[in-house]
């Protein structure tokens, strides 16, 4: 019983996650107007990094080492490259259609977790996570924004890609992350500390190479109405549901997280309805309704195939 209600608990923290990171569309969609792009995610990342190691100096102290170190970094760059493509494709189509195809990485994440840890798939796993997909695109691409931006098909593109490597971070940590399972494993602060310094640091050498030379060294001095977006930005959205995350992959399972996670897309919608961006039409309740189903067959690990099972028996 204690067990089940932990993991609840920590179930809930990826729900609010997923509720933070839907508030980012917003706020980056206002700050990157008069900020770099790049210079802004490094402003996020680096910064929830250093403070993270400080909280937990000791703790990382003891358990810091070169394996943790090189695991660190290949999560890093794997999120680095995937907040990149993401980054990017969302200057080439819309804000609906790029939350939308990102949270494609639900379905992508039980696939390939069979394929590279040879994870068992079951078929809650499989049906919960088509049908939220299914959901969130009907949430995603029922946005009343019908101007496409130029090249919609290359944002598109990039935004699976960036998919790709959101269900590939979240495999990696849980794969090398210390837990019941892998007893091996490396500390999950350290690999976060070394994971979001390595994402700080290749957004701000990418800032440098790439808009430093058209943007100029005024476009890095900010005011403080844009310090308290980034501010929010890194505190909340980057440094709490990073933290979050890491804390929860130990009790829950990568296909788990990724559909929780997953959400983030219906929450930026949401969002943008509450403050006016968005109308609220009959396909986001319908979408809606469709997420809550898979979301109940996700955690109650509904067989939905036993009963054609049993007509053929």
């Amino acid at each position: 019983m204690m067990k089940t209600k932990n993991s609840f608990i920590y179930r809930l923290i990826l729900f609010i996650s997923a509720v933070a990171w839907g508030s980012t569309f917003l706020i980056m969609k206002e700050t990157v107007k008069q900020v770099p792009l790049y210079y802004t995610l490094g402003i996020r990342f680096l910064p929830a990094g250093l403070i993270i190691m400080l909280i937990f100096i000791k703790k990382f102290g003891k358990n810091f080492n070169k394996k943790a170190l090189l695991h660190g970094v290949i999560v890093g760059l794997i999120l680095a490259v995937a907040y990149t493509l993401q980054s990017t494709g969302l200057t080439f189509t819309t804000p609906a259609r790029n939350s939308f195809l990102n949270a494609s990485y639900c379905v992508l994440t039980p696939f390939m977790a069979y394929f590279i840890n040879k994870k068992k798939l079951k078929s809650h796993n499989v049906v919960s996570a088509v049908m939220c997909i299914i959901g969130v695109a009907l949430v995603a691409l029922s946005s009343s924004d019908d101007t496409m931006a130029s090249n919609a098909l290359l944002g598109d593109t990039l935004t699976l890609i960036s998919a790709i490597f959101y269900a590939l971070q979240l495999i990696f940590l849980k794969r090398y992350q210390k837990s019941d399972e892998n007893e091996n494993g490396d500390d999950g602060i350290v690999l976060l500390v070394v994971e979001l310094v390595t994402v700080g640091l290749y957004m701000f050498i990418l800032s440098f190479i790439v808009e430093f030379p058209t943007r100029g060294i005024q476009a890095y001095a900010l005011n403080l109405e844009q310090i308290l977006k980034i501010g929010y930005l890194m505190a909340v959205c980057t440094l709490g549901t990073q933290l979050a995350i890491i804390v929860s992959l130990d009790k829950t399972s990568e296909n788990q997280a990724s559909l929780i996670l997953s959400l983030e897309a219906v929450f930026g919608t949401l969002i943008s309805v509450i403050f006016g961006g968005e109308e609220l039409t009959l396909l986001i309740v319908i979408g809606f309704v469709i997420i809550f189903i898979a979301e109940l067959i996700a955690e109650l690990k509904i067989d939905v195939f036993k009963p054609f099972r049993k007509l053929k028996e």
